[in-house]
């Protein structure tokens, strides 16, 4: 039984002994004492003194007169049993009542299996993100819940829903860097990489009151490539290396789109040649360049129901960081073809501009990209971009 509720159930017991058993067991079972019980007592203690005090108590006790015997039966406490039983029932009802107006017993539960969700299985957080986005419509001011789920739906490559989570956190107050970053970098992808003024304003903002606010300039240097400010893409691009370790994954990929970005400026600006006619007809099928992708899986296996899949593109022999493209959909059927284009490309790059790939494919249970939420993954490298043929996948059984 959860604390919480072992908890519950024992207050309640508590006060309905307190209301009902209680009163039966604290009270005098013996008669109330009369006056002449007081006056043999009183006599007991003058015994020895003189005897006008021990007159004057008995005459006390003359003046007063003495309990009637009918009057101490009438003084007795009297229980109606059912009148107990309705004291007790609405005090639990109105206890409940209480409860379901102002409590969070369903906060309760969403804390205690956020606390387990390190031992949770796949379906199991699925299943607390259904019940966390149920709880967040009927609760819309609480932060906690907006944050959690607009983290896990951009990091899930659902940028539409993640974009409306943030909108709700900057409406509540919030307006941390990070959160107005992250905002902006949701409604840029969620509009098909189109910058609005509000996602262009909410990251300038970040940026003001953090110049080294990642989301912030990375969406930024995507959208000044898109509208072909490749100047400005450098500058923010830059920045945005500075901030990663040498030689890492995330370094690497940087320096691959600022190369682009520059190699684009110098030809917009005509500092480069024009290609000949050979050499446009040579990087013509570059430019439509794309891969089909056929995933394959064993007769012997049944993927889970609401589980996910990521088809990812990095280059040759690279197997972290920012893939060049990604594609998520829906499980369906087996075999299933998914196209990598230019279309499905990240962070202003180009499938087109690579020779070589490597293509993975992760089921997710979780609906986050990654191995360590995968059901099923497979990788193939060198896979070439402007091969003709399908590129084969089979996810294997372990």
């Amino acid at each position: 039984m959860p604390t919480f509720l072992l908890g519950v159930v024992s207050l309640v017991v508590l006060a309905v002994a307190m209301v009902s058993v209680l009163p039966r067991v604290w009270h005098r079972s013996d008669l109330t004492e009369t006056n002449s019980d007081w006056l043999t007592l009183r006599q007991r203690e003058l015994k020895g003194d003189s005897e006008s005090l021990r007159e004057e108590a008995a005459l006390r006790v003359m003046e007063e007169g003495d309990v009637p015997p009918d009057s101490l039966d009438a003084a007795t406490p009297r229980y109606v049993w059912w009148v107990q039983c309705l004291g007790a029932t609405f005090l639990i009802g109105g206890t409940g009542w209480l409860y379901l107006a102002l409590g969070a017993w369903e906060d309760v539960e969403i804390a205690e299996q956020l606390a387990r969700l390190d031992t949770a299985q796949p379906a199991d957080v699925i299943a607390l993100i259904d019940r966390i986005e149920d709880r967040a419509e009927v609760r819309q001011a609480n932060t906690d819940y907006a944050l959690l789920l607009a983290e896990y739906h951009l990091s899930g490559n659902e940028p539409a829903a993640a974009a409306r989570y943030f909108d709700r956190l900057i409406a509540a107050g919030a307006n941390a860097p990070e959160i107005l970053g992250k905002a902006a970098q949701a409604e840029f992808l969620a509009a098909d990489r189109a910058l609005s003024t509000q996602a262009r304003f909410r990251a300038e903002q970040a940026l003001a009151r953090d110049p080294t606010q990642s989301a912030a300039l990375a969406t930024l240097g995507m959208a000044a490539f898109e509208e072909a400010d490749y100047r400005g893409a450098t500058t923010y691009w830059q920045r945005l290396r500075a901030l990663e370790t040498p030689g890492s994954p995330g370094h690497t990929m940087l320096g691959q789109v600022i190369t682009r970005a520059e190699q684009e400026l110098a030809a917009a600006t005509g500092l480069t040649s024009a290609p000949q006619e050979a050499e446009l007809q040579s990087l013509q099928p570059a430019v439509k360049g794309a891969i089909s992708v056929q995933i394959m899986l064993p007769t012997h296996l049944t993927v889970p129901v609401d589980a996910v899949m990521f088809i990812l593109a990095r280059p040759a022999g690279v197997e972290a960081g920012m893939p060049i493209a990604v594609v998520r959909e829906p499980v369906g059927g087996w075999p299933t073809t998914v196209m990598l284009s230019d279309a499905t490309s990240m962070a202003g790059q180009r499938l087109s501009d690579f020779t070589s790939v490597s293509i993975e494919v992760q089921i997710s249970l979780t609906g986050q990209p990654g191995r360590a939420n995968a059901w099923r993954w497979a990788r193939l490298d060198d896979v070439l971009v402007l091969g003709d043929e399908p590129v084969n996948i089979l996810l294997a059984g372990d």
